[in-house]
């Protein structure tokens, strides 16, 4: 109901109009029965706590509340309503109450015994066979609470809660037209919180709005406002496409990419399993069957085995345990074998399966060979049970566009096979309008969207087609490239982009957008493009460039423009940022806690004790000493090729300083070892270049810098968020650079390394012969002038 209240103010009485969608009568606040639930009765009173907010004073008995169900002013003072908490996408509904919720050692999550094994809707909120049930959300949230709070909550499966706890239960009304099959509601009050989702997935995300409330409440003792949520998405699929083909990617940083997207209530990924760098015509590139071609599914089928990439590729038993992992964080799969251009990873081996002519690319397949369509439905059927998803991409995208119906008609056939066969449903990227034909593509296929110059979102849905919003260049982030964005301008994304939105400087056109509304628009996403191969960007640049765009789309799949119309970007971005360096569950930032701006420092006087006062105190191992080294160095590290320090700290990325003073022996193995992690190495040398190497994901970069045997050189080298630079000796001479060799680029990029640091030397037998000393570690960048501090030992004159 609307109701018109009339609101007091001190020594004067003014009328206006206060509409409020309260499910209940205007009553004696007392009367119990005509409030009707404890809910209800809470919403009501914070109503009136909005309009008493503006009152000078309120007497104690102005509001009593029979419920309990939130703190009562006690005494005569002001009353505050809570203001809507800030999370990542918002909140959509927020009605404030008073006073606050906080996590102590008795907090239990509680799971409501009813649908800790699911919810009759839960298959339908899903494209995935078995997804996650409640109890199994649960153990999800557990995790994210001990690792941000550092407070080990116990799950249990109770139909009843306390104070402290927090309940995860079902039955949020799912006929609500708004709160949709992943929507929810969130009640913070003294009774304890309480998430109801309409899923076991809408309730998960009511688990990720109270994690993100946890992280921004570090400094309030994770005290939470009392309050009440409705919380729904505006588009059914908020999707991060991943290119894993040209970038090969660890299977664990898959499982980050994953925690990340459902960090922001993303519930889909998209792996594109197939590619190839971009391909110019066979007469133009005669070594066509040379170039890198990614497949990353391995099977123990000889008929396929040897298409999967060496450098990286997932087993069945891999896909099992990612989908399982996925599952529990509320995402779904959407497996994508890119056919038929894009397919390099065939035709290499089958030439002949290519189009046997000079003006056509290498990576096409001869749709018109008897022997093509077969082979890939052949390949389907040897992939498809490893995936629980009812829908796959079969990508179809940039294909010789002087086949267009034979094209089609192959899309056409796909989807056939894929239904009679597999019970499934098919995707595609846009390709009709570059596909010019007379057979119509099968209008049950759902579209990606990525260029106008492929497909027209708008035609697609007149056409009957659902649609999916990943238009470039807005929607793809390519590291380096020329075309698209290096780093998502998310101040654009935020203040200008929705998922309606096709073209984003022509907004109100109706020929370039769709309808807000649009039934077939099913949302979209943020498509990541690995164009120009590993070597172009490092597993933590791409993962820092990915991190920086998934919250402003998040923010705009889920709440779309509500919250960027009342809070500013400027506002907004501080809040992004703390919530995306505390995310749980993620190490690839590579950012080590520190007290200071130094991280480590190992003047090796005390042995191996870190002087930086963060107690990172490393360890000699298998034979590494320290020595008198004399020549004004007093004590130093001494390596062999077997011998090692090791650290408790694995890497640094940007911005970062590391400096050493180094000694080397005449006589060092092939490619030893300065530095070492996970993430790459340095390198004192290797086969081809007598220069200083840095080594990240397998693939080196040169320096400038020669370390001359038998006698003492200072090394150094500093990233901030443009380049590494590279110091010998405290002077500058060098940045770490990638030179582009694609056809279409041919240019010179800076690279970000990030710095080794879980061994100086190596603990795999190949450590650099000779002295260490002076190693310091810095959280900052650092440049010439203070490098001669750092090289003297002047350590304490930093500024």
């Amino acid at each position: 109901m609307i109701h018109k209240l009339t609101e007091f103010q001190t020594g004067t009485m003014k009328e206006r109009i206060v509409y409020a969608k309260l499910p209940i009568f205007l009553g004696d606040w007392n009367t119990s029965a005509k409030l009707g639930s404890a809910r209800e009765s809470a919403q009501f009173r914070d109503a009136l706590l909005v309009l008493l907010s503006n009152i000078n004073t309120v007497r104690s008995d102005a509001i009593s509340d029979p419920s309990g169900a939130d703190n009562r002013p006690t005494g005569t003072k002001k009353c505050h309503v809570n203001p809507t908490p800030f999370v990542i996408p918002s909140l959509q509904e927020w009605d404030g109450g008073s006073g606050n919720w906080k996590l102590n050692a008795n907090t239990r999550i509680v799971v409501d015994p009813s649908f800790a094994n699911g919810g009759a809707l839960d298959a339908d909120s899903t494209f995935m066979r078995n997804p996650s049930n409640l109890k199994q959300y649960a153990a999800s949230f557990q995790a994210d609470i001990s690792e941000v709070t550092g407070v080990n909550v116990e799950v249990v499966v109770s139909s009843t809660y306390g104070a402290n706890d927090i309940f995860l239960t079902l039955g949020a009304d799912s006929t609500d037209p708004e709160l949709n099959i992943e929507g929810y509601l969130l009640d913070i009050t003294r009774k304890g919180i309480s998430i109801q989702g309409v899923t076991s997935r809408g309730a998960f995300w009511g688990t990720r709005s109270v994690l993100q409330m946890l992280i921004l409440a570090d400094e309030r003792g994770y005290a939470l406002p009392h309050g009440h949520a409705r919380d729904f998405p505006n588009y059914s699929e908020r999707k991060f496409m991943q290119d894993i083909a040209r970038k090969p990617i660890p299977m664990s940083d898959l499982h980050e990419y994953a925690t990340l997207s459902s960090f922001y209530k993303f519930n889909t990924l998209h792996h594109h399993y197939n590619d190839n760098p971009g391909m110019q015509v066979k007469s133009l590139m005669p070594d066509w069957q040379t170039k890198y071609a990614g497949f990353r599914l391995r099977t123990e089928n000889p008929e396929y085995s040897m298409y999967a990439s060496n450098d990286t590729s997932y087993t069945k038993q891999d896909m099992r345990e990612f989908q399982d992992f996925i599952k529990a964080r509320g995402l779904d799969l959407i497996p994508e074998i890119d056919t038929p251009a894009h397919s390099l990873c065939f035709t290499k081996f089958h030439p002949n399966w290519s189009i046997q002519n000079d003006t056509a690319r290498g990576d096409w397949l001869d749709l018109g060979n008897p022997e093509v369509q077969p082979f890939l439905e052949g390949l389907w059927t040897e992939f498809i049970d490893w995936f629980d998803s009812r829908e796959v991409s079969i990508g179809a995208d940039e294909y010789d566009p002087t086949k267009g119906d034979l094209a089609r008609k192959f899309i056409n056939s796909m989807h056939d096979y894929f239904a009679t066969n597999f019970n499934r449903s098919i995707r595609m990227w846009g390709s009709d309008v570059r596909l010019q034909g007379s057979i119509e593509i099968n209008q049950n296929i759902h579209t990606d969207h990525w260029d106008w110059t492929y497909s027209s979102p708008v035609d697609l849905v007149k056409r009957g087609h659902k649609v999916s919003n990943l238009n470039a260049p807005d929607s793809y982030l390519v590291p380096r490239t020329l075309s698209y964005e290096d780093f998502i301008d998310s101040r654009k994304i935020y203040n200008m982009w929705e998922p309606w939105v096709f073209d984003i400087f022509d907004k109100t056109n109706t020929s370039r957008n769709l309808s807000p509304n649009e039934p077939l628009l099913t949302g979209g996403g943020l498509g990541n493009w690995n164009d120009f191969l590993s070597e172009s960007v490092t597993r933590v640049e791409l993962f820092d460039r990915v991190s920086r765009a998934l919250d402003v789309f998040g923010e705009k799949l889920w709440a779309g423009a509500k919250n960027s119309d009342h809070i500013s970007y400027d506002k907004w971005a501080p809040l992004a940022k703390k919530l995306r360096e505390n995310i749980p569950g993620i190490t690839l930032r590579r950012r080590p806690q520190t007290k200071g701006q130094f991280v480590m420092s190992y003047d090796f006087e005390n042995g191996v004790t870190d002087a930086s006062g963060n107690a990172y105190d490393a360890k000699l191992q298998n034979g590494a000493t320290i020595v008198e080294a004399g020549e004004g160095h007093g004590r130093a590290a001494q390596l062999t090729p077997d011998s090692y320090i090791s650290t408790p700290v694995d890497a640094i990325s940007y911005p970062y300083a590391v400096a050493m003073w180094i000694k080397p022996s005449g006589d060092q193995q092939p490619n030893a070892v300065i530095l070492e992690s996970e993430d790459g190495r340095v390198l004192i040398s290797n086969n081809t270049s007598p220069t200083v190497i840095f080594e990240q994901d397998g693939n080196q970069y040169n320096t400038q810098v020669i370390l001359p045997p038998g006698q003492w050189s200072h090394l150094a080298f500093s990233a901030d968020t443009q380049q590494t630079t590279v110091f010998f000796n405290m002077r500058r001479v060098a940045t770490v650079q990638y030179y582009n060799p694609r056809w279409d680029v041919l240019a010179n990029s800076t690279m970000l390394v990030t710095a080794p640091l879980s061994t100086i030397g190596s603990a795999k037998g190949n450590s650099m012969s000779g002295l260490v000393d002076g190693f310091v570690v810095l959280d900052r960048a650092s440049y010439g002038g203070e490098m001669a501090f750092l090289g003297k030992r002047y350590a304490d004159a930093l500024p």
